[in-house]
């Protein structure tokens, strides 16, 4: 259970010393994740590359790039952060469908593992911004295979009509022009089909595409040496990722015998279990027939219930009493869309007892905003039994407008 991790005590310190809401993080969750991908991918020489938009603080980044993981980044900004954090550049790709000459120059003078081209003309763009630098440009390919992933529509990233990848036919013509480019490296090939999977199915398909393309490819002289799948394993909230066994068999079978080097990108299944958003209840309402419980959290520090229809789950410290009832815990945000649960069984809390919502560790902090002129809220990471520290701190009204002229 995740409670194990975020006892009561600790918890109670850092509302103290941080004030609230505030995002608490585990060292010890996040090195479990990290530690059932490998075990589950022991063998298969993979390469593990932490997607830095599930969150991109540089205490995890720090943690995931000392265990030997790579970083997926989507833009220049999250490159400067993996540079910060400690990942070798060899270890980085950069995905995106909108990368700007600039970012695309950035990632070049960085020496990274590669770039996951999305477009004809991106690769055109590169061809160009390489030329200038006088150097060879090694890229991958996000081919769209087209498979179903059964997930949210705002995460499923692998059906043809989306923004992501090319078709197999566009990527054929892409690798030919580009054996035929003296600043242009054809490296690999990559499919991501979404967030939330948690079938093998899926995977096993795009996989199976993927793997005879490459070997079509080879066949007629242009030879890859990765084959990147994309994201992780699915993960529920309130648990740790489930072991991703069925995800390493799926992909091994696929690749066997192509000599590729298999490349995945985890973000959310090693985050999200990994964080808490730790809140504090200011006011208890009815309203109509509902019971709402107001707390000093709000959309702005957690957008996934109100975005994404996310169900995080929720637990009380505190002396609750009475009957469990159902309520609905919403934030001080001016929108009907400000709430953090909704129809959350609880007895009721007491006005300033502390409320966490779990699974909040991935598209939690990396998503928050100053909306409603909100402070952005602190980072505290648990380092072991009864320790922690401050990892970000919180904003003050002086950042709200220090940027402004």
């Amino acid at each position: 259970m995740l409670s194990d991790y975020f006892k009561p005590e600790i918890l109670k310190k850092i509302a103290a010393g941080a004030g609230t809401p505030v995002y608490v993080y585990s060292k010890a969750v996040f090195l479990r994740q990290i530690s059932t991908y490998k075990k589950a991918f022991r063998g298969l020489n993979a390469l593990f590359c932490y997607s830095l938009k599930a969150n991109s603080n540089r205490a995890l980044c720090a943690l995931a790039a000392g265990q030997g993981l790579g970083a997926d980044v989507v833009s220049g900004g999250e490159l400067y952060r993996a540079l910060r954090a400690g990942f070798k550049p060899g270890k980085i790709i950069f995905s995106g469908v909108g990368k700007t000459a600039e970012e695309l120059a950035y990632a070049l003078k960085s020496d990274i593992l590669f770039i996951n081209a999305e477009s004809f003309e991106e690769v055109l763009e590169l061809e160009k911004t390489a030329a200038k630098l006088k150097k060879t440009a090694s890229f991958s390919l996000r081919v769209n295979p087209d498979v179903a992933a059964r997930t949210h529509k705002f995460i499923t990233t692998g059906r043809l009509g989306g923004k992501f990848g090319v078709s197999f036919e566009e990527a054929e013509k892409i690798y030919f022009y580009a054996a035929g480019s003296k600043h242009l490296k054809a490296v690999g090939a990559q499919f991501h089909i979404g967030s939330q999977i948690y079938s093998a199915r899926p995977y096993r398909l795009a996989a199976a595409r993927l793997a005879g393309f490459i070997l079509k490819m080879a066949s007629r002289g242009v030879n890859l040496e990765y084959a990147d799948a994309g994201g992780g394993w699915g993960v529920k909230e309130g648990f740790e990722m489930p072991f991703p066994g069925p995800l390493a068999r799926a992909l091994a079978a696929a690749f066997k015998g192509t000599g590729l080097k298999l490349v995945i990108e985890p973000g959310r299944s090693i985050a999200a279990p990994t964080g808490i958003l730790l809140t504090r209840v200011l006011y208890r309402k009815r309203g109509g027939d509902k019971n709402f419980i107001i707390v000093d959290g709000a959309m702005n520090d957690l957008i996934r219930p109100a975005l994404y229809g996310a169900r995080h789950p929720v637990a009380l410290l505190g002396a609750a009493r009475g009957p469990i009832k159902k309520y609905d815990i919403v934030g001080p945000v001016c929108e009907s869309g400000d709430f953090l649960a909704l129809g959350a069984a609880l007895k009721e809390p007491a006005r300033g007892d502390l409320a966490v919502i779990y699974s909040a560790g991935a598209y939690g902090f990396s998503m928050s905003s100053n909306y409603n002129s909100r402070l952005r809220a602190p980072e505290a990471l648990i380092t072991g039994r009864g320790a922690w520290r401050l990892v970000r701190k919180r904003e003050t009204l002086t950042d709200l407008t220090a940027k402004e002229v």
